[in-house]
């Protein structure tokens, strides 16, 4: 089937693909009033090193490089079971991860919040923000890192209105209302098809039918035989004998009175 015979179809069968619309219109409302939407935060934390015993007035973020490797540890350590599992509880229907920023190149750990609501979605952040140097504290304190030489964990952004992400109900949406329209052109081929089917059956049987009726035969004309050059209705032709004339009556003239 090209193009043109698929409009074709299309066109015969509208009232089809007008179900078909409307059904995947009414299908992708439905969706798109059922599926919850989720509301994203975020935050920043940049790790910063200990104060210099040589220089302690010296700049804390001149001195970044190295701490990658922390970056590495403490984001592992708040997203395990012992950690996150606590934080979740506390904030029912919301998540939370944390990973390196890799759009810099500084020790800088990037937190992302989502929840069903925009409060909640800040009450994780909030939650996590707190939570970060609590474990960066334990974690030293279990290395017995003394406190002028602990790494400390400072928040340098957090987003004052969680953000809207609608794209998985967009995407949900939209898919079903692509599988709509090709199930419903798919299915006008297929009805349209099967009438024309149907037409080309009914179109042959009458053509069938016609082709068997005997046609009635018309009476044969009575035999005209011809006696002495007259012919006489409703008797059969003598069989003429090669080579001898047909025999021709004459009657006699009547004879003309006279006058005397």
């Amino acid at each position: 089937m090209n193009l043109r015979d698929l409009l074709n179809s299309l066109a015969r069968q509208w009232y089809v693909v007008l179900a078909g619309v409307l059904l995947t219109s009414g299908i992708g409302v439905v969706l798109y009033g059922v599926i919850p939407v989720s509301y994203t935060s975020q935050a920043s934390v940049v790790l910063l090193p200990p104060k210099s015993a040589t220089d302690p007035d010296a700049n804390p973020f001149l001195r970044l490089g190295g701490l990658s490797q922390a970056v590495d540890i403490l984001t592992r350590s708040i997203n395990s079971d012992a950690y996150s599992v606590p934080l979740i509880k506390q904030n029912p229907g919301a998540k939370f991860t944390t990973a390196a920023d890799t759009t810099t190149s500084g020790p800088i750990i990037l937190i992302e919040s989502r929840a069903p609501t925009s409060a909640r979605a800040s009450e994780m952040t909030q939650a996590v923000l707190a939570a970060l140097p609590m474990v960066l504290n334990q974690i030293q304190a279990k290395l017995s890192v003394k406190i002028d030489s602990q790494i400390a964990a400072t928040t340098i952004a957090v987003d004052q209105k969680p953000k809207l992400d609608a794209k998985t109900r967009l995407q949900l949406v939209l898919g079903v209302a692509a599988l709509g329209v090709v199930l419903s052109v798919l299915m006008t081929g297929l009805i349209d098809g099967l009438a024309l089917s149907r037409r080309r059956r009914r179109a042959e049987a009458i053509s069938a039918r016609r082709d068997t009726v005997p046609v009635a035969r018309s009476a044969s004309p009575p035999a005209i035989a011809t006696v002495g050059g007259r012919t006489e209705a409703g008797m059969a032709p003598q069989r003429q004998s090669k080579g001898r004339q047909p025999v021709r009556l004459r009657r006699p003239q009547a004879s003309t009175p006279t006058k005397d």
